[in-house]
């Protein structure tokens, strides 16, 4: 089955500030980001029950050396993605851990 991708607005601001806090702090690590997370879609469209489920439902997927994760689940053929997040922040009361 061919998924598609579909990413909440809140979601695309947390990517823009952490893309600019990072390309901030070193640049190219915003670029670097962005690589990591582009690459985790493509691993979610290509196999979204591939991840664990974690609370409510949600599945969370790790970004390949970077300690963020994305927030998601799966509808039909539509893949709708949350939240991304760094692992260090508080828990979501509605995403978990």
């Amino acid at each position: 089955m061919k998924y598609t991708l579909e990413v909440d607005p809140k979601a695309i601001k947390e990517v823009h500030k952490v893309y600019h806090y990072r390309e901030g702090e070193k640049k190219g690590s915003g670029d670097r980001f962005i690589a990591a997370l582009m690459d985790c879609y493509a691993s979610i469209k290509a196999n979204p029950y591939g991840y664990q489920v974690r609370k409510g439902g949600y599945r969370h997927a790790m970004l390949h050396k970077l300690k963020y994760r994305v927030v998601y689940e799966v509808e039909g053929s539509t893949v709708f993605v949350y939240q991304v997040r760094h692992t260090s922040r508080k828990p979501s009361k509605k995403f978990g851990p």
